[in-house]
Formats: structure tokens, C-alpha cells, sequence
């Protein structure tokens, strides 16, 4: 009897939580869970925005190395009565009031490349020799590269009608597309048939040979109103040293022609080292970065590639 009674003492003695009590755990409990849930979503969208910026990354570096490579592959042609040419020219693209230079075609022999070692061809080119670069008409957040296997028709980089025949090339049958970038920004452009549209007054970040294209931004209509015009934001600019102009003004066993810009002073009295140089620009937007329009999300990427070649009157 004296155990039992112990027992019962000791069961007496014990009690529960209160009410209050209960409530304070169970807010702790919830706060807890708030804090947990937040440090979660924090965790996953680091790690998508990351894995968003090392995708963009990688397409956007393979992109500019490919067309780097192709320019090392870029041959260059003498016909009678012109002088040589190096096969790399950079055309404008009319988009509304604006020229967007952001073709570029290129003379390699083909996607395989070559043509620079086959040295000074008395030919012109051939369409099925050329590679095009530029952002897709249908799908202007890619970066392209376009080639046109089996085309014969002779294409001469010096033709005044160069731009029409790329645009041409581009809208025809015959292209044979592959993207090198999925991920390239898209700027909105607008365009007027009769009234002059406002620009958009924000710039991206800017290149190091000029202010990058505008970023979308809200543009005003003119009286007669305007479309809106989706464009990738992709630039090429091709330079040559000595210029067309210096070397159209200038006849070769002169003063004048020993005093042109020649690369390393290399010239003789009827020829002379001339040097290409493109640089490129490209602006990214990872995937599943939501962005207002007036806030700048692109990362931009730039490139350049130089080619030497003996240029003769």
C-alpha cells in the first residue's frame, strides 16, 4: 500500500502546458517555418539566377569564338581591275529610321573553314563559300550563323547593291540555318512610315568603340502613329588599316603612299600589309530574369578578331 501510494503522488503532481504556453510554441514553431521557407526560395533563386548567368555565359563566349575562328578563315580575291579584297564585309540592316550594322558576312569556304590558306584567289566568290551572322528575322533572340550549301552564284564584296543581295540571301530557300546564342537580348524599336518617332532616351552599357543599342523602352507614337520593331542586340564594326579612302586617294610609288598607316611600316612600291579588324558585341539575358523595361538586366559581351593580307592596286 505504501508503493501504490507514492505512485499516485507522483501522478498528481505532473501537469500539462497551458493554453498560452501552447499558443507561444506554436507562433515560434510558424516564425520558424517563415524563415525556413524564405531562406529556401533565397537558396533556389541564387541558384537559378546563376545557373541562368553560367548558361548565358558559356552560348554567349561560343558564339563570338566561332565567328573569331571564321574570321582567321577569311579569304581575299584580285579579278581584273579591282584591287584585292579581303572576303568580310559589315552591312547595315534598315529597321525602321534606323541602320543596325549587325550582319556580318564572311568569305571562309564554308562552315569547315579554309579559304585563308589557299591564298589570293583570281576568282570572285561563290554564294555557297559565304557564311552570314547576324540575329534571326523570326526569332531575334538568337544569334545565327547562316551558310548556303550548293549555292554557284559569284557574290563580289565590292557590288553596290551588297546589302540588298545579303538581305536576299538571308530571305531565301537556299539558307541553311544554325543558332549559336538562344539567349540574345531583344530591344523594341519604333518605326513611322511618315513622322519622325522619338528614339528611346536609355543606352546600354556601352562598348568600347561607341554607346551599346538602346534598351527597350517606352517610345512615343508620332501623329500618324508607329509600330513597334523587335531587334537582338547584336553589333559588328570592320575597320581597315590603311582605309578605303586613304587607298582610293593615294597612288602607289608616291610619297604619299609610303606615308600611308601601314601595319609594322610593311609595304613596297606597289603593294603593302593590310590589316582587318572586327569587333563585336553581343548583349545576354538569362533565362527566367523577369525585368521592368526600363531596367537594364543584359550582360554584354565583346569580341574582336584581326586578319592580315597583302593588298595590291
Amino acid at each position: 500500500m505504501q508503493v501504490q501510494r507514492t505512485i499516485c503522488d507522483h501522478s498528481i503532481g505532473r501537469r500539462g502546458m497551458t493554453l498560452a504556453e501552447l499558443l507561444i510554441s506554436m507562433t515560434i514553431l510558424s516564425m520558424m517555418s517563415v524563415v525556413l521557407a524564405g531562406m529556401s526560395h533565397a537558396v533556389n533563386s541564387a541558384w537559378s539566377y546563376t545557373k541562368g548567368v553560367e548558361d548565358s555565359d558559356l552560348q554567349a563566349r561560343a558564339a563570338i569564338e566561332r565567328i573569331e575562328f571564321m574570321v582567321s578563315q577569311t579569304g581575299t580575291y584580285k579579278v581584273a581591275g579591282q584591287p584585292t579584297r579581303l572576303g568580310a564585309a559589315v552591312v547595315s540592316r534598315p529597321v525602321g529610321q534606323y541602320q543596325l550594322p549587325d550582319v556580318l558576312v564572311l568569305w571562309t569556304g564554308g562552315r569547315s573553314g579554309g579559304m585563308a590558306a589557299n591564298g589570293v584567289q583570281s576568282r570572285l566568290p561563290v554564294v555557297g563559300e559565304l557564311l552570314i551572322y547576324s540575329w534571326a528575322a523570326g526569332s531575334p533572340s538568337q544569334v545565327i550563323e547562316a551558310a548556303f550549301p550548293g549555292q554557284t552564284a559569284a557574290f563580289d564584296f565590292a557590288a553596290s547593291d551588297l546589302n540588298t543581295q545579303v538581305t536576299d540571301l538571308l530571305a531565301s530557300n537556299a539558307v541553311e540555318v544554325i543558332p549559336l546564342c538562344e539567349q540574345l537580348r531583344v530591344s523594341s524599336l519604333s518605326s513611322s512610315s511618315s513622322a519622325a518617332v522619338s528614339p528611346p532616351s536609355t543606352f546600354g552599357p556601352s562598348s568600347p568603340w561607341g554607346p551599346s543599342l538602346p534598351t527597350s523602352q517606352p517610345t512615343s507614337k508620332s501623329s500618324s502613329g508607329s509600330t513597334s520593331l523587335s531587334v537582338g542586340n547584336l553589333r559588328f564594326t570592320l575597320t581597315q588599316t590603311p582605309s578605303d579612302t586613304d587607298l582610293a586617294a593615294t597612288a602607289p610609288q608616291t610619297a604619299a603612299w609610303t606615308q600611308l598607316n601601314w601595319p609594322q611600316n610593311s609595304f613596297g612600291n606597289r603593294s603593302g600589309m593590310r590589316q582587318a579588324n572586327l569587333q563585336m558585341e553581343l548583349q545576354v539575358e538569362p533565362v527566367g530574369i523577369v525585368r521592368a523595361s526600363d531596367t537594364v538586366s543584359a550582360i554584354p559581351f565583346f569580341g574582336s578578331a584581326s586578319v592580315r593580307y597583302v593588298y595590291e592596286p
